[in-house]
């Protein structure tokens, strides 16, 4: 998910799991006015005249290294609202996607600092950003849409 000062964001993410794992990209973001590092799937936003596959077998190269392998799965989107200081700033659209790879060890790369396999037992510790509530809300019951609210 990206910090955005203004625009609505549409974006996709992918799902890369290795046996228990699954994998994250970190950032620091600022989350209730504290900076923050937190744990995203690897995606991006769409960028103008790309397909949503196009873009989610770019922003897995770009900031892992992997590549994708086969077609992606669908999963669930999110819709959601930030807002700042009780305004709509902006509103975004995640499409989230089952991925398979091809062989090799993630790399962060461009606009990630890190990369993390996460167990189910550290998602729920490590994944407290606002916009995460949608896919804790997946990894519970399941569900193809849902909707978000981000207020700072």
């Amino acid at each position: 998910m990206s910090d955005l000062a203004s625009g609505d964001f549409l974006g996709v993410f992918a799902l890369i799991r290795r046996g228990n794992a699954t994998l994250f990209v970190g950032n620091d973001r600022v989350v209730g006015g504290a900076p923050t590092r937190t744990w995203d799937l690897p995606g991006g936003r769409v960028e103008a005249g790309e397909l949503l596959h196009e873009a989610l077998a770019r922003e897995l190269r770009e900031e892992t290294g992997l590549a994708v392998c086969g077609a992606p799965s669908f999963l669930f989107v999110q819709e959601g609202r930030r807002r700042r200081g009780g305004r709509a700033a902006h509103a975004w659209r995640s499409f989230f996607f089952a991925v398979d790879v091809e062989p090799g060890e993630p790399v962060a790369g461009h606009e990630v600092l890190a990369v993390r396999w996460l167990s189910p037992a550290e998602m729920r510790t490590e994944l407290t950003a606002p916009y995460h509530d949608s896919f804790r809300r997946w990894l519970d019951v399941g569900g193809t849409w849902f909707r978000s609210e981000w207020s700072d």
